[in-house]
């Protein structure tokens, strides 16, 4: 699959869902860099993506899933992370988290300052790395 292809399965997990005064404006875009697409080494159905992502305020992904692993570092501002079923969680610069294949889950900048993450994935080839999660 294309980096291009994969970044737009990104960008199209960028929708945030706010409130009918907020639909009027679009959410501020995430900005995702890519960096590296390897395949796993001994898996030849894995791949891993690594890429930076600059997260305005008020940006966020919405609801959705990935088909792999998904490891994140918080370089600068801070990103609210929530899994499905679980409480939001406040990740500020030099902390990571994990979200495992399948769940699903978002992330946002609710701040007034942008905030930077530093994503691996290590997910099935030749799928898309962010599937939206429609509710």
């Amino acid at each position: 699959m294309k980096l291009a292809h994969i970044l737009a399965s990104i960008a199209l997990a960028t929708i945030v869902v706010v409130n009918p005064v907020a639909l009027a404006q679009e959410p501020p875009k995430l900005k995702v860099t890519p960096l590296q697409k390897e395949p796993l080494t001994g898996q030849s159905d894995k791949e891993v993506i690594s890429l930076i992502v600059e997260w305005p305020p008020g940006s966020g992904t919405g609801l959705h899933t990935h088909p792999g692993d998904e490891y994140t570092t918080v370089l600068e501002g801070e990103v609210i992370g929530r899994k499905e079923g679980s409480e939001a969680k406040t990740y500020t610069a030099g902390q990571s988290y994990h979200n495992e294949p399948g769940v699903v889950h978002e992330a946002n900048n609710k701040g007034s300052v942008p905030a930077k993450t530093f994503n691996v994935f290590v997910v099935e080839k030749g799928k898309p790395v962010t599937e939206p999660v429609k509710r």
